[in-house]
């Protein structure tokens, strides 16, 4: 990796935090990162059935043109498909 040099007259300064939560945060930062971690999963398991499906219809011969559309893997498009379905889809029901 490339050693960064700041500009002449430039001052770097690094900071270095430590988390140090009660029992009740830890509990919420535990929460949120499960919650992350859903949510990926969740991205990556729409994008791999789209994959897996039309490398099957491939597989079957059917022309490019009917394939199963691509889907985005782009955060917007995966942030506006994930707000459009956690609210039918049951995984999406406790939050």
């Amino acid at each position: 990796m490339k050693k960064f040099k700041p500009q002449p007259g430039f001052v770097v300064q690094a900071y270095r935090f430590a988390l140090d939560p009660n029992a009740a945060q830890e509990r919420a930062l535990r929460s949120h990162c499960g919650a992350a971690r859903a949510a990926y999963n969740w991205a990556v398991a729409r994008v791999e059935a789209s994959w897996w499906q039309r490398r099957a219809e491939e597989s079957y011969g059917i022309p490019e043109a009917e394939l199963t559309q691509w889907r985005p893997w782009s955060l917007p498009a995966l942030r506006k498909a994930f707000n459009e379905g956690k609210h039918s889809d049951p995984r999406c029901a406790h939050w």
